[in-house]
């Protein structure tokens, strides 16, 4: 158990690159996730095309600066002796395959301890954060799909500029075509990158593009039918989770807009997550 470290830990307030704005991160234990505290605050939603224009309001919490690492699972796995399901969807330019001999250590592409973890399902990540909670005393969980937009967008309008560019510059992001190039046709070029990415106004790190994010609500038809201040959503249905934000092999334009509904059990080596803590 870590309560005694969690108790003592260190709560920091950071000057963001840029002076954008001062940041306080906070971490429960040496092997927890760097948390970043994100303010209260209104935030405009739409789909792409400008539909289900809406406002909810957001309490303050924490997010994760970085998406779960593979180290960081690692952890958990060792100690409670999780072992998630054999397994995992491979991306290919001509569909996804199934590969029952994959997993979140052998996901088709090189692991590092500082690479997101992949092919794990919303009940691997939920695992992850009911674990990490106990051992804490904090509530730890995924986002609601209002808390990712709200991290992700760190105070940007939601504008054409968000859903062509997602405010990033060339680099900023890992994607098929952030570099300004082309390597859709090329599979072994495409691959999650370790998750020191550039950091958004809020100083959350990866949030488009790298590998796509489980996020907490259950699938509803719209997002006005959605709570209002941005709770995950509990009713429609629960076996579909939505992953935003895109992934390595996605191009530029499509990250900021990247919503793609998935089994919440499916494993898939382009989807990770990063958590919440609650304030």
């Amino acid at each position: 158990m870590i309560r005694g470290i969690a108790a003592a830990a260190a709560f920091a307030t950071l000057a963001v690159t840029g002076g954008a704005m001062a940041q306080q991160e906070i971490r429960d234990c040496e092997g927890c996730p760097q948390m970043i505290a994100v303010p209260a605050g209104s935030l405009a939603r739409s789909d792409r095309n400008g539909g289900d224009n809406f406002t909810v309001t957001v309490k303050a919490f924490a997010i994760a600066r970085f998406e779960v690492t593979v180290a960081e699972f690692r952890r958990f796995v060792d100690a409670a002796g999780y072992a998630p399901a054999a397994g995992c969807q491979l991306f290919s330019t001509v569909g996804g395959r199934d590969d029952p001999a994959a997993g979140w250590l052998a996901p088709g592409y090189t692991v590092t301890d500082t690479r997101p973890a992949t092919c794990l399902s919303v009940e691997d990540a939920e695992a992850y954060a009911a674990w990490l909670s106990a051992e804490t005393g904090a509530t730890y969980r995924l986002p609601s799909e209002a808390e990712w937009e709200y991290a992700a967008r760190a105070g940007r309008p939601n504008s054409s500029q968000w859903y062509a560019t997602g405010f990033l510059r060339a680099g900023d992001a890992n994607c098929a075509t952030c570099f300004g190039g082309e390597v859709m046709g090329r599979e072994d070029q495409l691959s999650p990158f370790d998750v020191t990415t550039a950091e958004n106004p809020f100083g959350i790190a990866g949030m488009l593009g790298n590998v796509a994010e489980w996020t907490a609500d259950c699938l509803g038809e719209t997002f006005a039918d959605a709570p209002a201040d941005g709770a995950p959503r509990t009713d429609g249905d629960c076996g579909m989770r939505a992953a935003r934000g895109g992934a390595f092999h996605n191009e530029w334009q499509q990250l900021a807009g990247f919503r793609v509904p998935h089994g919440a059990a499916t494993h898939r080596n382009d989807v990770g997550f990063r958590l919440v803590r609650e304030l």
